[in-house]
């Protein structure tokens, strides 16, 4: 079974979506030149991107799944959720937004204390 190249993509991320994509549809893909593109990536992206390849006798059909995929890239909500709906994914986006600021203050409050107490102790200082 020899490889054919199925098309190039820029975007290493991008790359492992469209091969997920096509590995979902049936299709046996690899993403080629991962390696060197992870030291190399300016080289690989002027070289035209990563290479996304699949059998011979599926190229074709691997072609149709990422023009389809490119041509609608959402899915389609399910008949039984909506976007306030507990199942979906963007309600748990809130607890995490919510979360990672809580974070942030405590990060300030730890790392921002000690300064405080230096500045604190050279204003006591400069005043006796």
């Amino acid at each position: 079974m020899a490889l054919a190249l199925v098309t190039r993509i820029p975007n290493l991320g991008e790359a492992q979506v469209a091969a997920g994509a096509l590995r979902a549809s049936g299709i046996r893909a690899e993403v080629f030149d991962v390696t060197f593109g992870g030291m190399e990536a300016p080289v690989i992206e002027s070289l035209g991107g990563y290479r996304l390849m699949a059998p011979e006798e599926d190229v074709r059909e691997a072609r149709e799944v990422l023009r389809a995929l490119r041509s609608n890239p959402a899915p389609p909500y399910p008949d039984d959720a909506t976007p306030w709906d507990d199942a979906t994914p963007w309600v748990d986006a809130a607890p995490r937004a919510v979360a990672r600021r809580g974070m942030k203050i405590v990060a300030l409050l730890v790392l921002g204390t000690p300064f405080m107490l230096w500045l604190l102790f050279r204003l006591l200082a400069a005043r006796d």
